[in-house]
């Protein structure tokens, strides 16, 4: 599948301090991205180069191929929403979107879709931003980027504010868009979120690269464990199958957490022991401690 964006050794400095080093990953087409990292790590200073708002000191940002600056209609390549952009707020929802369009030169018609398509349709358009809650600004920041039907979305932190069903709606909004071909790179703190939303991450410390890949093989690409169970006279059988065939079983009551060796092996020793199973899984590290075992120590240092 092709990169949607291209970041290879990429370098911000500010004066002597050095927010990105030598920074290089890819984004795919038609996945959602979890861009992850501790508070400073150079999360916001790579989206806002990958969108021309800021220059890189050295290396290259490809956006579908080219960069940002030479795409012919951006509004309709890349749509953008970053954590510090801010609204009128003595203007309505629909005429900040109205405001947009004019400037991208997108069609009208698009004000009213993208309303419908973040739940802000109705009243809550015609209501002042400075009224609204946090939560809806986050929806009229994705209807913003949302505007210009792009193939490329970047979110930076989009859940801020969102309650729980907000998330939900945020995540299945994502989800959506990844199936009908759109690329998402998002920046977020919501680590078990991401988890469930993202296809992929990026892990970055200090601006340079940590771990990259599909999201359930980032720094754990071996599940730690299997867990198994079954009847309890026939655990012990099998737990002795299973130390036989080279594995460390750790008993518990009613199941065991077996290291050493694959699901597969559990499985067949089973069988060969006439053990029927209730259930059998590999046990991998969640995302929030594979994250802060990449990352340690690093955000104190940031």
């Amino acid at each position: 599948m092709r990169a949607a964006i291209e970041v290879e050794h990429l370098t911000k400095r500010f004066g002597s301090v050095t927010a990105i080093d030598d920074l290089s990953f890819t984004v795919r087409e038609g996945a959602v991205t979890g861009f992850l990292g501790p508070n400073g790590a150079g999360k916001t200073t790579t989206l806002r180069i990958i969108l021309g708002l800021a220059s890189p000191t050295s290396g290259t940002v490809r956006v579908q191929g080219v960069p940002y600056a030479q795409l012919a209609e951006p509004a309709r390549v890349v749509g953008a929403s970053l954590e510090r952009a801010g609204f009128h707020p003595g203007r309505s929802g629909r005429n900040h979107l109205r405001a947009l369009c004019a400037m991208a030169r997108l069609p009208m018609s698009r004000v009213d879709e993208v309303l419908e398509l973040v739940d802000l349709a109705g009243p809550a358009a015609d209501r002042r931003v400075g009224g609204y809650s946090l939560g809806m600004r986050q929806r009229l920041h994705l209807a913003a980027a949302l505007l210009g039907d792009p193939a490329i979305l970047v979110l930076d932190e989009p859940a801020n504010g969102l309650d729980p069903q907000g998330i939900r709606w945020l995540r299945d909004t994502l989800r959506g868009l990844a199936r009908e071909g759109r690329t998402v790179l998002v920046s977020s703190h919501v680590l078990a979120e991401v988890a469930q939303t993202a296809d992929d991450v990026v892990v970055i410390a200090r601006g340079r690269l940590v771990d990259q890949g599909p999201v359930d093989r980032v720094g754990s690409p071996e599940p730690e464990a299997v867990i198994v169970r079954a009847a309890d006279d026939g655990l012990a059988r099998l737990a002795a199958a299973v130390e036989s065939a080279g594995g460390g079983v750790e008993r518990h009551e009613g199941w065991l957490r077996v290291t050493g060796v694959a699901a597969a092996t559990v499985g067949e020793a089973a069988l060969a022991q006439g053990v029927a199973l209730h259930a059998l899984y590999e046990q991998r590290a969640s995302l929030e401690e594979v994250f802060l075992r990449l990352t340690e120590g690093e955000g104190a240092a940031a």
